[in-house]
């Protein structure tokens, strides 16, 4: 062997020795660096709890409806013993839960801990009814939306309803008159306009619409947990 050789070998076994140690204490400096960022924001399990609650209270809660919106008359009745019953991981721990940046319900004293928030889709209701008076009028609209409606159609001896119709779609018919209450599934995409076909020498009676009403906006649930 040369010595010009024996110079490159070593050379390589020495190039190769310092790759190691470079990438053992790069490596070794981002886990620290990890580490001590993650110590320095959220405690980890805190992180994880507040996660877990705040995408339970958004789809699945005694806040949300079957349709995973968050109904405002729920959120005025609820409190932190219901909310950690139903969410696991609000048990044995101080929380706070806020709505719209008010605070709905608390748990013991969270000063300090982690902060989730998630978007949501929130939804009021008000039960409302309009009456066509058939004698004067064929058309009426509830103001909001709904995605049912009861109708109670009480006509006069002298004149026949044949038809009932939300919007462009024909609900209800019969020649021969409809009467009594009857209940229909509408699209919910408008407030819905009721127009009421009727006959008789002088149309007399009433139809009556009730229907549960919501409004949608948009909400954000702000959950503090204190490990």
């Amino acid at each position: 062997m040369t010595t010009a050789t024996a110079r490159a070998q070593t050379t390589l076994a020495g190039l190769a020795v310092a790759l190691v140690l470079v990438t053992t204490v790069t490596a070794g400096s981002i886990v620290v660096a990890d580490r001590t960022l993650a110590d320095a924001t959220n405690d980890p399990l805190e992180q994880h709890q507040a996660e877990r609650a705040a995408d339970a209270l958004v789809t699945d809660s005694p806040l949300t409806t079957a349709q995973g919106r968050i109904d405002k008359s729920l959120v005025n009745k609820t409190n932190a013993s219901e909310l950690a019953t139903a969410v696991p991981t609000l048990r044995s721990v101080d929380f706070r839960v806020r709505v719209d940046g008010e605070t709905i319900a608390a748990q013991g004293d969270p000063q300090g801990g982690t902060t989730v928030s998630r978007g949501a889709v929130a939804i009021e209701t008000r039960t409302a009814s309009e009456t066509i008076d058939l004698n004067d009028s064929d058309a009426a609209t509830l103001n909001g939306r709904t995605n049912r409606i009861q109708f109670d159609v009480n006509p006069d001896p002298d004149t026949t309803v044949r038809t009932i119709r939300v919007g462009d779609r024909v609900v209800l018919h019969r020649p021969t008159g409809i009467e009594g209450t009857h209940t229909v599934n509408v699209t919910d995409y408008a407030d819905p306009v009721i127009r009421v076909e009727r006959v008789g020498p002088a149309p007399t009676g009433s139809v009556t619409a009730t229907a549960t009403l919501f409004e949608t906006e948009a909400a954000r649930i702000e959950v503090t947990v204190d490990a």
